[in-house]
């Protein structure tokens, strides 16, 4: 039978990049708490052993107080791995200890792997790992595992410690007298009965801890159905509270005493006397996160990139469509050349292939800038800033301040957004940050989001790029504004409650690999995306030709349907192919916008040679800036797309709160396009 090793430690310590780089699977790691939420599984095989294992979620304790610490407490209590390796972060090796002695009382075969040995060097931390494991009585091995240096050591004595070659003696933690007394009164009946040897589960049940009570009697049925269970417990408890600890404050004491011990281990083995980094990022951190400047620079930041992006979009953008429109000669000869019936090539040439060279030419550049920026925020370590400093707004609007983070996953996609939402605790709080996830623009709404103020409320000026930059800030400004403002709404009515705490912890700053950085923007999201909205664009620029070349009656569908909800549309300062453009991308937000160019062409979409030529298309129809700004509007505020509303139902399994995700964003644009069209007209 293949060994199990859990992968167990503190949230923002590696421990993905260290499963990543042993077993060569890919899984995503970001720079904040929490990110994994469940479990993973790999192999890898060193010789002919092979080793299976698991990547649990991060967790500051066994005493759980998330969904994350419940599902990695629960996996090492009652899952009975072979053994375990808790990732420590060199930089943070006290606070991490305090999970390792946790673990290592449950795991008989536990190693500590240390990583990022090389961060610790360059902040003048200096680890004695011989010195550390014999402290602890297990054994260490330091690693850098995004630099891989370190991981055959690591994975030999992996190896060792399931086959009982590697010596390890955990040094108990000494704990009050009276905790040991009651310990050793119900441990022989836990062993006997349950097989449970280790000392947390037995402190938890003589404290009669909820959540592992809860998850006990999962397993192993209710405790009061064995009298001989609840008497020993029973029994334990009153030599705890003869001794002077109650039920409520013995978990205190235990922890005390785990952060005691983890003290003295790094007192032994831990020189920090030349650490310089921890007081640089004190003196960032004042600036980042303080009162005064967070926000501030914050939206600075966001802007810079806009402004990036933008300036740098235009001219590949003009490159990539002028090699679609050579191309488009090549295709139009060689369906000459087989006699293609004229149907198929128009459908083929004005119909997808037109969409596909819209969708490359328009969405690619700035995607191209835009998400290697955005990951190098990530890899820095900035996005827990940005949750830290939204903190406090998010409490006051009745939400969880975790949902900023879970804000800054649905920046690169909604669905993500919306299963990063687990991350939080309290279900009211979860479902309020999944109904208003997609308020954030996600990859495939900035293009189009570019493309719009690019076109219609920049063009031709002098300083178009930062005036681009800066309206794009203020429209993501706006769309934080009415996640807010909307949490607050539904926490004071159908999703009422109080707001709970949680940790947030900040991760030192790093320095972004930039390699790296480029390669997990293209991959993953540059070309995932893209190959999202190509695979969509080809049926939907046939379904778009369909549509403007079928006719009912005496004019096509598109024109039909176009006409019908064009009255409706004129009131939210729309008009009916709009509309019908924003419906009929609901696959994918990324090809609206060829679809409204293809609505006004008439069904054949025009050459893109520019952004300029599909501009003066819209404006030949009579698009103004008011439609622009509406059409940007109802951009940032409509419903998810199909792949988000599908994750919606599979999160929530309720159709009431997936159809609320699909209504709530939509009303939301409706009023304020309503209110923005109504103004014109009285102002303007």
């Amino acid at each position: 039978m293949t060994p199990v090793i859990a992968l167990a430690g503190n949230p923002n310590v590696g421990k993905s990049t260290v499963f990543n780089a042993l077993t060569g699977l890919h899984q995503h790691t970001g720079n904040w708490s929490g990110k994994t939420v469940g479990t993973a599984e790999g192999r890898f095989r060193r010789g002919k052993k092979e080793i299976r294992l698991v990547d649990l979620p991060g967790a500051y304790s066994l005493t759980a107080d998330s969904a994350e610490e419940e599902v990695a407490r629960d996996f090492l209590c009652f899952e009975h791995p072979d053994a375990a390796v808790v990732i420590c972060d060199a930089c943070c090796l006290e606070r991490n200890l305090i999970f390792a002695i946790q673990v290592a009382q449950i795991i008989p075969k536990t190693m500590l792997c240390v990583n990022m040995m090389d961060e610790a060097r360059h902040r003048g931390i200096k680890i004695d790992l011989d010195a550390l494991s014999k402290e602890t009585g297990i054994p260490a091995v330091g690693v850098s595992a995004a630099r891989y240096e370190g991981l055959d050591e690591l994975e030999e004595n992996m190896i060792k410690l399931v086959e009982g070659r590697l010596h390890t003696v955990f040094i108990p933690v000494r704990y009050p007298k009276a905790i040991e007394n009651a310990t050793e009164s119900l441990a022989p009946v836990l062993a006997r009965k349950y097989g449970i040897k280790a000392v947390f589960p037995v402190i938890k049940l003589i404290e009669s801890e909820h959540g592992f009570v809860s998850a006990f009697e999962r397993r192993f049925g209710e405790i009061a159905s064995d009298p001989e269970l609840t008497g020993a417990i029973g029994k334990a408890a009153r030599i705890m509270r003869d001794g002077g600890i109650t039920k409520k404050n013995v978990s205190d004491r235990v922890a005390a005493c785990a952060v005691l011990r983890a003290e003295e281990i790094c007192l032994s083995a831990v020189d920090a006397s030349e650490q310089k980094a921890v007081r640089r990022d004190g003196k960032i951190d004042s600036v980042l996160t303080g009162g005064i400047w967070g926000i501030p620079v914050m939206l600075l930041l966001f802007a810079g990139i806009f402004w990036i992006t933008v300036s740098g979009a235009n001219y590949p953008s003009q490159w990539i469509a002028s090699g679609f429109a050579i191309a488009e000669e090549w295709l139009c000869k060689g369906l000459s050349a087989i006699n293609a019936p004229p149907v198929l090539a128009d459908i083929i040439v004005n119909g997808v292939w037109r969409v596909l060279s819209w969708v490359v030419s328009v969405m690619l550049p700035p995607m191209a800038i835009f998400f290697p920026l955005f990951t190098l925020l990530e890899d820095l370590g900035y996005l827990p800033r940005v949750a830290f400093n939204l903190d406090r707004s998010f409490k006051a609007a009745g939400a969880c301040g975790k949902q900023a983070l879970t804000m800054c996953m649905g920046l690169g996609c909604g669905a993500v957004g919306v299963t990063g939402a687990r991350i939080i605790d309290s279900p009211r709080e979860r479902l309020i940050a999944i109904i208003t996830n997609c308020f954030v623009p996600c990859n495939g709404r900035f293009p189009a989001i570019i493309a719009i103020v690019s076109m219609f409320l920049t063009s031709g000026s002098r300083f178009s790029s930062l005036i681009s930059a800066l309206i794009m800030t203020g429209a993501i400004s706006l769309s934080v504004l009415m996640t807010l403002v909307v949490s607050r709404i539904l926490s004071k009515t159908v999703l009422k409650g109080v707001p709970a705490g949680f940790t947030l912890e900040l991760p030192p700053y790093r320095i972004p690999r930039i390699g790296k950085v480029i390669l997990r923007s293209v991959l993953d999201r540059t070309l995932v995306v893209l190959g999202r909205a190509v695979v969509v664009a080809l049926p939907a620029g046939i379904i778009i030709w369909a549509c403007s070349n079928i006719n009912i009656g005496q004019e096509t569908v598109l024109k039909t349907v176009a006409t019908a909800i064009d009255p409706f549309a004129r009131l939210f300062g729309m008009d009916g192919n709009v509309l019908f453009g924003f419906i009929l991308a609901l696959p994918a937000n990324e090809i609206a916008l060829p679809i409204m160019a293809m609505g006004y062409s008439g069904g054949a979409l025009a050459e893109i040679s520019s952004l300029e030529t599909t501009a003066a298309l819209f404006y030949a129809n009579g698009f103004g800036t008011v439609n622009a700004i509406c059409t940007l509007v109802f951009i940032l505020f409509h419903w998810p797309c199909a792949t988000t509303i599908l994750t919606i139902w599979k999160e929530t399994k309720s159709i009431k709160w997936t159809v609320l995700s699909v209504i709530v964003p939509l009303l939301t644009g409706l009023s304020l396009c309503f209110f923005i069209n109504i103004a014109s007209k009285l102002f303007i």
